[in-house]
């Protein structure tokens, strides 16, 4: 972490003791660290160790120059009270440390409670023992973010005086560095500390001997540089292609409300039209600010200088709308964060409201040049602010206000912002763009859809970023492969938009099955440039858990957690359960909390089903499975309760009971009726519940159902692999039911060599592979479905759907496991599987379903 590190050490310490004695001695350290703790409390510091000094931590270095200050002047009051000189060396530098906090029996045995390391430390050591009694030395960045921040100390900034004592080596530092002394007249020395053994002052090239012929060469090349440096005019700031950069906020001084928020919003699009930089996002900067303990205070100049070099930013642009001469002035500086300087400025000018966006659009063109961005590029990526986004500033507002309100998951508003934007002008795209991602987020694919229509009328008034996110968001209602070309291009064409990298993700696991893919192309969005890291390290976690990759499952979990990760939970309890730790899956899911979103909070429940039938409780998951699915239908209207009720169906299938068959009728008579007017999305969701309704008839033996349910599904499940790999499914178990399992086992060897798998596919392939008396390849499949349990809880099938069916499957084929290795002669294995699934499955829970499955494979 980039932390300010500040050491301290009591001048003459032994001799203090030996001049008041013992007892005099520990009162005046007792009062000395009573001083000291209340410094750093009010200075928000970390106590790191002390003995006659001390070192300490700081979020901020003004901080850190505030405790040193309090420090002085309180050592010279309790010199004054004790009789004594009593005064402290102080040094003070910035730089990334790491820390860790010891074992409590280690602090116990005498050990800090927590270590420190890094560069940092040595440097600010080395500071210390420069510095003159009563002396606070500092490095340039040190010095350079204090001075920045002075105004924060009031009067007593006001008294400092900042002194540069010139560039100075250490022992063990391999380069010189500059060395500031910052302190009150009267209280600090403010002169140049003495050279000594290991710290010296570097003496500058003229006091030193002289050496003609050098001195000659130098001039010659100094003259040569100047003749050239005036024939050249270099870049102002050297900013290169992909370089990060931090727009501070609008200062309006027209005051004009209409200007607020609406044109940073306009800027933010129009800079995000370049491939060429880079900007750090606003919720970056919002978090940025929480660790800067700076939260809901306004990016200005200082600030924003100050958060671009904790985030790496090569620039800051602060822009400035002004009355000047009855027109309305737009002005956009370049600040160099290193120098604080303005090293470039442009406005332009309007008549009023009405020309701003085109002032704002000529100021920003320039500005984009001066970073080094090629004419043409400009040209090529560009299209006008008003045309990119809408030329009605209250629109504009009420999208930008909509932004604010999503950052805080206030998504009704967020909602009813956009609605209102597209009030004022229907023919703002991005607004569309907005509303269809809400919608998506909300479940209701239908005005999902019908605003992506809208925004796609408008698409000449997108932006060439936002038309690709526009284009690959259209592509979700078609083909996987297509939607997930989209992303990828998306990504090409901007290599920093985190979004591209996790949506290609996120789809290629949901949609395409493709997790090794997924986990390679997400990389690129675990940076700490990505604002939604936390979110990218979540789905890494769930890919690794599909891929039996517990442990890395956990570590990726664990830094979403850490980044900021709350309220769904699922996933990371599924990674305990998937090996079997349930109590650290009960752990996980204590600390979910509720959204507030019925159907979501109620997502959240799965586990109770699948939970209980992972560990054979199968009443249990029974009882839970009908409370959701009851849950489900009191939603409010408009909402689906069909995955709830194929959950349901689907345990019942594997002990039916007199109304089953009467009740999955009703099912498939209800998606049959659903299915013709569904959208793209809603239609792939409900052609595998079709179809998992297709499977429940056949296995429970009414051949002429489960037929109806296949044919109505042919045709469209092609698309998806998972509904593809289900209707194959529902074939071979016709074909089982029908005693032909050589072609029910023939299917599915098909099905999987086209890459139409499932989980549930090997399932379905063991029971036809024991059923020709293939015993051999039969435990291979059984083994297989043992050792992927991460998949059978990942898998996405169709919204989980087919989540306690695959870990019934799981479960089953342990007991299947034990049978095949008796069967082809190997009593060791069968013992070993036995003793797994009694301990799995223990007691008799589940006994029926087991009974009743053993004499379907014997």
């Amino acid at each position: 972490m980039l932390r300010a590190v500040l050491l301290c050490d009591i001048v003459n310490s032994t001799a203090l003791v030996e001049q008041l004695g013992d007892v005099r001695a520990v009162h005046l350290m007792q009062r000395h660290d009573a001083l000291m703790r209340q410094a750093l409390t009010l200075c928000h510091g970390q106590l790191i160790d002390k003995a006659d000094g001390v070192l300490a931590l700081f979020e901020r270095p003004i901080q850190a120059l505030d405790f040193a200050l309090r420090y002085q002047r309180g050592l010279r009051e309790l010199g004054t009270l004790e009789g004594v000189d009593l005064k402290a060396r102080i040094g003070l530098h910035v730089g990334d440390v790491m820390t860790w906090a010891n074992e409590p029996k280690h602090v116990l045995a005498g050990a800090k409670a927590f270590e420190v390391e890094g560069l940092a430390k040595p440097v600010a050591a080395r500071l210390m023992n420069l510095a003159l009694p009563g002396q606070i030395l500092m490095s340039g960045m040190a010095q350079n973010l204090c001075h920045r921040a002075v105004g924060e100390l009031g009067d007593a900034g006001a008294r400092l005086r900042w002194l540069m004592h010139g560039r100075y080596s250490f022992k063990g530092v391999p380069a010189p560095m500059l060395v500031h002394e910052v302190g009150e007249p009267g209280l600090s020395p403010l002169r140049a500390p003495d050279s000594g053994a290991k710290a010296w002052r570097e003496l500058p090239l003229w006091r030193r001997p002289p050496v003609i012929a050098l001195q000659v060469l130098a001039l010659g090349t100094l003259g040569a540089v100047l003749f050239w440096s005036t024939l050249r005019s270099p870049p102002a700031i050297a900013f290169a292609e992909r370089d990060w950069l931090v727009v501070a906020d609008l200062q309006n001084r027209t005051g004009e409300a209409i200007f607020d928020d609406s044109l940073d919003t306009a800027l933010r699009v129009g800079l995000e039209q370049s491939r060429h930089i880079n900007l750090v996002s606003e919720l970056q900067v919002e978090r940025t600010l929480e660790r800067m303990q700076r939260k809901g205070q306004a990016l200005d100049r200082q600030l924003a200088v100050e958060l671009a070099l904790r985030e790496g930013a090569k620039a800051v642009i602060l822009p400035t709308i002004a009355e000047v001469g009855g027109m309305v002035r737009v002005s956009l500086e370049v600040i160099d964060p290193g120098s604080g300087v303005t090293v470039y400025s442009q406005s332009a000018d309007g008549r009023g409201a009405d020309d701003i966006l085109p002032a704002l659009d000529n100021a920003m063109t320039a500005v984009r040049g001066s970073l080094g961005e090629a004419m043409a590029n400009i040209q090529d990526s560009s299209m006008p602010l008003e045309q990119a986004t809408t030329g009605n500033l209250e629109a504009l507002r009420a999208f930008s206000l909509h932004i604010k309100a999503k950052r805080e998951s206030r998504f009704d508003d967020a909602m009813v912002l956009l609605n209102r934007a597209v009030e004022l002008d229907p023919q703002f795209a991005m607004a569309h763009v907005g509303l269809f991602s809400l919608s998506f987020i909300n479940g209701d694919n239908d005005l999902a859809k019908a605003h992506l229509d809208r925004a796609q009328a408008n698409r000449s008034h997108l932006s060439q970023r936002e038309a690709l996110l526009l284009d690959a968001s259209q592509a979700l209602f078609g083909a996987p492969e297509d939607a997930l070309r989209a992303w990828k291009l998306w990504a090409a064409m901007y290599p920093d938009e985190y979004r591209a990298y996790y949506n290609y993700a996120y789809f290629a696991v949901r949609d395409a099955q493709r997790y090794r893919d997924a986990r390679d192309f997400l990389a690129p969005a675990l940076v700490s440039q990505n604002p939604a890291r936390m979110n990218a390290y979540y789905l890494l976690g769930e890919i690794n858990v599909a891929l039996n990759d517990f442990d890395a499952a956990l570590a990726a979990f664990e830094q979403a957690q850490s980044l900021g990760v709350r309220g769904f939970q699922r996933g990371h309890a599924e990674a305990y359960a998937a090996r079997r730790d349930f109590a650290g899956a009960r752990k996980v899911l204590g600390l979910q909390t509720a959204t507030g979103k019925q159907a979501v909070d109620l997502d959240q429940r799965l586990a109770e089903v699948s939970f209980a039938l992972d560990q054979g409780q199968w009443s249990k998951a029974q009882a839970a499975a009908n409370e959701l699915a009851d849950a489900a239908s009191r939603l409010p209207d408009g909402t689906d309760d069909g995955r709830w009720r194929a959950i349901a169906l689907s345990l019942r299938a594997y002990l039916p009971d007199p109304e089953f068959k009467r009740d999955l009728a009703s099912f498939l008579d209800d998606r049959l009726a659903r299915l013709p007017a569904a959208n793209a999305l809603d239609r792939r969701q409900w052609t595998f519940e079709l179809l998992a309704a297709g499977w429940m008839a056949a296995h429970a033996g009414d051949i002429a159902l489960s037929r109806r349910a296949l044919d109505a599904s042919l045709g469209k499940a092609e698309l998806f692999p998972a509904n593809a790999a289900m209707a194959a499914v529902v074939e071979a178990e016709i074909a089982l039911a029908e005693g032909r399992p050589q072609q029910a086992a023939d299917r599915l060897r098909d099905a999987m060599a086209n890459g139409h798998e499932i989980y549930f596919t090997r399932a379905v392939y063991l029971r036809a592979l024991m059923a020709t008396g293939a015993d051999t390849e039969a435990l291979a499949q059984a083994t297989w479905l043992v050792e992927n349990r991460g998949l059978a809880y990942a898998e996405y099938n169709a919204n989980g759907v087919w989540q306690p069916t695959n870990l019934l499957e799981s479960g089953l084929a342990l007991d299947a496991a034990a049978r095949l290795a008796e069967r082809t002669g190997n009593p060791a294995l069968a013992q070993a599987k036995r003793a797994a699934f009694a301990a799995a499955w223990p007691g008799d829970a589940a006994a029926a379903l087991v009974e009743r499955r053993a004499a379907g494979l014997d």
